[in-house]
């Protein structure tokens, strides 16, 4: 009986590893353009009445999406940002079944860019790059910074408290600032975190 159970298990085992590991050799990044507003929508149809009718052929979906910060009468406010809008990149082993069954999708209204009637897949490069602005997306966010280089504005805590000064240089990925304050008739560039400034 323990015999049965660890060859079964082993089995169980070694075709689970299998299908794991397991990869469509023949998948592409394909870009599908959706209404606004129906991305995720589109997606959802992609990874399951799709999938379920070609197995195997389907592969990840990606709607790419940042953390937009915005602050307003000195409070935070976050929210998310898809990054191309009307747009959803999918991994697809293309067939002209395929492509008829995606373009008939409510809320899809075809692949850009084509050739001779045919899907372009995207190059490695270009989905290494859309894949990368989506990684991390809980340690890096974008700071929605609402003032501009050359602005005046003021600084309201810190070591700099109430001095005034012309912005220099904005990183929105750091959420910071750096601006030029005039002390004793000489320039001095100081980088400030977004949120202990104000405009004047």
């Amino acid at each position: 009986m323990t015999v049965e159970v660890l060859e079964n298990s082993g089995i169980e085992a070694a075709e689970i590893g299998a299908e794991s590991d397991q990869k469509n050799q023949n998948f592409k990044w394909y870009v599908v353009h959706s209404f606004s507003g129906y991305e995720q929508k589109v997606a959802k149809f992609l990874e399951g009445q799709l999938l379920r009718r070609y197995p195997g052929r389907i592969g990840k979906t990606l709607v790419p999406t940042e953390d937009i910060t915005h602050r307003r009468n000195g409070k935070e406010y976050i929210r998310e940002k898809k990054l191309y809008p009307g747009y959803v990149f999918v991994e697809l082993e293309i067939s002209d079944e395929i492509i008829m069954d995606i373009r008939a999708m409510n809320n899809v209204s075809g692949f850009p860019p084509m050739n001779r009637g045919k899907p372009v897949p995207l190059t490695g490069p270009d989905m290494n790059r859309i894949q990368g602005q989506t990684t991390g997306d809980s340690e890096k966010k974008i700071v929605r910074i609402q003032f501009k280089v050359g602005q005046s504005v003021r600084v309201t805590d810190g070591p700099f408290r109430n001095f005034t000064g012309v912005v220099e240089h904005i990183n929105a990925e750091r959420g910071k600032v750096k601006i030029i304050f005039t002390i004793f008739g000489r320039k001095a560039p100081v980088e400030i975190d977004y949120k202990q400034v104000r405009m004047v």
